[in-house]
């Protein structure tokens, strides 16, 4: 992982107050996540070996079909 990169995670259901991700994600303290289509990065951990991120009501309404979330690498 360098510095700049990022993945993506797709949901193709409308997530609630958050998004939980049981997959092993390669995320680590001090990366971001965001939400495509938002500008502020959302607040997230790891609980148990898997991602859970935050996901403002504001965040939830903005989607249709799809909410994309990057997670990019600061470290």
């Amino acid at each position: 992982m360098r510095l700049g990169e990022a993945f993506y995670i797709h949901s193709l259901a409308e997530p609630g107050a958050t998004l939980t991700v049981e997959a092993p994600v390669p995320v680590r303290s001090g990366d971001e996540v965001t939400m495509l289509g938002q500008d502020r990065p959302l607040n997230w951990t790891l609980r148990n070996g898997a991602l859970v991120v935050d996901v403002p009501a504001a965040a939830r309404r903005a989607g249709r079909y799809v909410w994309v979330f990057k997670v990019e690498w600061r470290d």
